[in-house]
């Protein structure tokens, strides 16, 4: 990657925006791509450095996106015939050089922000162990009582933190635990749900966690988003010292994030069972990259290709159809009828 990509990088990072790295990594001629070809590749679809041409770069930033949604990298072999190999994924290339090309696809997130709100010890611990693990921490804590903290930032109020990552970028981890010790626990957690927080826990004891409960559903709270809030936080090792209770739950945090995949599927369920149909449809929002283009896959090749003008397109029956080059129009005005049964048929 060269110099000016690195820049471009590291300036998404620090506007907390996650990206994809795509990579050539092989080819055979006569593909216009080289190994070491890279680009890094937004969330919103935008397209900075090189990795090939016309038909290969749409299918590309469509993986990249997907690979932005579910956290995980995958290798795209283009053209050619089936691999053995299990770890690649196909994608089809039938025009233009007849090339083949592998390109690696690896998305890449910005350091989770950890919002800590208040000053038990058992705050202070959570603050000090996030640091260590890496996450961004800030610390919510009333003027003159936070004291040393270690956190990268400490805050006095907490609404004006919520305000700042309830619009992030997708892919963007928020994660919040209110050690508040039953000074504004309700209040706190009510702020942090409306932030989407990734993981929300509360230091409280089980009778004081369903008072929070009953005050959320009170307030019209979904359910299912209740249902998410854990509480009392962190995973039962038998902690008893803040510094134990600060393991168990960063140890849930990581548990968590680790089995998100089968977690997501879950909420979902949760979430329909409990008809949080305005809620669901404002997650869907948040979790579609604003501005990403709408693709469709050209008839000829198979090939995704942009849906925005920028790719040759041709209107047949009044349907609008788009390809990745010249030649799969070419081939559809010659016979239109063919390719639009033969896609029916799939």
């Amino acid at each position: 990657m060269d110099s000016r990509l690195l820049r471009v990088a590291a300036r998404l990072l620090e506007e907390q925006r996650p990206y994809a790295v795509a990579t050539v990594v092989r080819r055979e001629r006569p593909s216009s791509a080289t190994p070491g070809n890279t680009a890094v590749i937004t969330a919103d679809g935008n397209v900075h450095g090189w990795i090939g041409g016309s038909c290969t770069q749409p299918e590309v930033v469509s993986h990249a996106m997907a690979a932005l949604r579910d956290r995980k990298p995958r290798l795209l072999a283009f053209g050619g015939t089936p691999d053995p190999r299990g770890d690649l994924v196909q994608v089809p290339m039938s025009c233009g050089s007849e090339g083949k090309v592998e390109v690696h696809v690896n998305p890449v997130f910005p350091e989770p922000r950890l919002v800590v709100a208040g000053t038990s010890p058992i705050a202070r611990a959570v603050t000090l162990l996030g640091k260590a693990m890496g996450y961004r921490v800030t610390l919510v804590a009333p003027v003159g009582e936070a004291g040393p903290t270690g956190a990268d930032e400490c805050v006095e109020r907490l609404d004006g933190v919520v305000a700042g990552y309830a619009d992030r970028p997708p892919g963007a981890r928020l994660l919040a635990v209110v050690a508040t010790m039953g000074q504004g626990d309700e209040v706190a957690v009510e702020q942090l749900l409306g932030a989407r927080a990734d993981y929300l826990g509360v230091v409280v004891s089980p009778k004081r966690m369903t008072q929070v409960r009953d005050y959320l559903a009170g307030r019209g709270v979904c359910g299912s988003r209740i249902a998410r809030v854990r509480g009392p936080a962190g995973l039962d090792i038998g902690a008893v010292r803040p510094e134990e209770v600060a393991v168990s739950i960063l140890a849930e945090i990581v548990a968590l994030s680790a089995a998100e995949g089968r977690a997501g599927e879950a909420e979902a369920r949760a979430d329909a069972a409990e008809s949080c149909a305005e809620e669901e449809a404002r997650e869907k929002d948040a979790a579609t990259p604003a501005g990403a283009p709408a693709s469709t896959t050209d008839p000829v090749c198979g090939m995704t290709v942009p849906a925005d003008g920028s790719r040759p397109s041709f209107t047949f029956q009044q349907d609008t159809y788009h390809f990745c080059c010249p030649g799969c129009r070419a081939r559809f005005e010659a016979d239109p009828a063919a390719y639009v049964q033969a896609g029916a048929g799939r």
